[in-house]
């Protein structure tokens, strides 16, 4: 099968979409199919260029972009008009759009519905961020973009078959939108890459990008009020210098910022000792199950997609208390608890390998070719 994968950003481009991508490409191409991505030629959400790159792993067709800074859930900061044309040379067997609500959504919908091809899409919202955005107002009134889309995204979702990474975010889709018929499928992660049995270093990590939905203030303040401190390394790409220098002013004695390649992210993981994420709405968290693959216990706010990934493999803190987040830092210091959680999240893992959930999609697409 010829499969059309679209997104905003592909690799290098460190986020979670782009794993996912990236992933899901690599294990469908190892299992027979031809996959190409289809995406801007932008590094980041705020529009950064692209680095120079030798090649692409995988085949992909990178679009002159336009940057559109002001945006809403329905309006996304990258349009790269070129998609249309671009699918019709490649003529994929079916088309697979990573969001909702976009130019790309609008472009693949049209080119399926002019050559007859199906269509499926993944929002990879969370529930949380679905229902804040669709319910903003302006007056007590639905603006005029959210009532045009709102028409507009069930026109098309008529057409589409819609995956969900979260059962949370399935039911936020059919309450809102009222969309009949959602899959869920969650993320995956590469077991192979990671390896639970190397030695722990005694550091906390946080890993990912180092832009304000992260709350990564509120992780630091929680830090500083740790009695037995150990090391805390924040690692991720920082887009906004100015946030990133905001950060580090707010950064006590043991914390240090890191920039790594994948290799290094996955180092870190592998070694350290806790893995903490302080995110309030995050829709999955990929870097979860790669701390699980590593045999590392995940401290995780009690929000989003959190809960429903980790399950018993980790402890949940309130997201708005630093003393429960110190707190649970301390808990799980005790030895027992520890290797249970680690345990657990060896366990739990095995669900979300990369050969799982492609079978999952590849019987979603056979079905719909």
């Amino acid at each position: 099968m010829r499969i059309a994968q679209v997104c905003y950003l592909a690799a290098p481009a460190l986020g979670g979409v782009e794993r996912h991508v990236l992933e899901l490409s690599r294990t469908l191409i190892n299992n027979g199919h031809k996959v190409e991505i289809h995406t801007s030629n932008f590094y980041d959400l705020k529009g950064t260029s692209l680095p120079k790159l030798a090649t692409d792993e995988i085949p992909t067709y990178r679009y002159s972009s336009k940057f559109v800074k002001k945006t809403t859930l329905f309006s996304q900061p990258i349009h790269f008009p070129g998609l249309f044309w671009g699918l019709v040379k490649s003529n994929p067997d079916l088309i697979h759009v990573h969001s909702m609500a976009s130019l790309h959504l609008e472009l693949s919908y049209l080119y399926c519905r002019l050559f007859h091809k199906p269509l499926v899409v993944t929002g990879h919202y969370s529930a949380a961020d679905l229902q804040r955005l669709y319910t903003k107002r302006k007056n007590d009134q639905k603006t005029k973009r959210l009532r045009y889309w709102e028409t507009r995204l069930k026109q098309i979702m008529n057409y589409t078959t819609l995956v969900a990474i979260t059962t949370k975010e399935a039911q936020m889709y059919q309450e809102l939108f009222d969309f009949k018929k959602v899959i869920v499928i969650p993320n995956g992660v590469n077991l192979e890459e990671f390896n639970p049995y190397l030695n722990k270093e005694n550091y906390l990590l946080f890993v990912g990008r180092i832009v304000p939905e992260k709350r990564l203030d509120f992780l630091l303040g929680a830090y500083k009020k740790l009695l037995n401190k150990q090391p805390l390394i924040i690692a991720g790409y920082a887009p906004d210098k100015a946030y990133l220098d905001y950060l580090k002013g707010l950064a006590s004695t043991g914390v240090s910022f890191v920039s790594p390649s994948r290799n290094q992210i996955v180092s870190l993981i592998n070694q350290a000792k806790t893995l903490v994420l302080p995110s309030k709405n995050e829709a999955f968290g990929i870097v979860l199950l790669e701390a699980m693959a590593s045999g590392v216990p995940v401290l995780a706010s009690n929000s989003g997609g959190f809960p429903e990934v980790l399950g018993d493999a980790g402890l949940l803190f309130d997201p708005d208390s630093e003393t429960d987040l110190v707190e649970k830092i301390e808990l799980i210091q005790d030895k027992e608890l520890y290797q249970k959680l680690a345990t657990a999240g060896l366990k739990r893992v095995e669900r979300f390998s990369w050969s799982t959930i492609a079978k999952e999609l590849e019987e979603v697409y056979q079905s719909l070719v």
